[in-house]
């Protein structure tokens, strides 16, 4: 599998904690503060954080992407039956159990 390294987007390619939670001073938990990350290709914005890096309503690194705001998707996909491509579940608190939480499923490719 390819991979490609991008900007930290949970600090901003900082290297820092951008929530100081344990000081001014942390570094990112995200990147280990080197401001780039690495993900497997091929990958979409993460559709539960909308690309943030950061869980909805609270300052932790989002459950679905790990911070990253990118998700490894391994194609063909088609949008999550569940959800309908929100990535989040029917309560509206939680990541799709379905899709778990990306909005997008893999489907089989048809022939041989």
């Amino acid at each position: 599998m390819d991979k490609a390294t991008l900007k930290c987007v949970f600090c901003q390619g900082k290297g820092v904690d951008p929530f100081e939670i344990m000081s001014k001073l942390s570094t990112c938990y995200v990147c280990g503060g080197k401001t780039e990350v690495t993900i497997g290709e091929p990958y979409v914005t993460c559709v539960y954080c909308q690309g943030t890096g950061v869980h909805p309503d609270t300052r932790m690194n989002c459950l679905v992407c790990g911070g990253k705001g990118m998700v490894h998707i391994e194609e063909p996909v088609e949008k999550c039956p569940d959800c309908g491509g929100t990535g989040v579940e029917k309560l509206g608190f939680m990541p799709c159990l379905t899709c778990k939480g990306k909005g997008v499923v893999s489907v089989k490719k048809k022939g041989g």
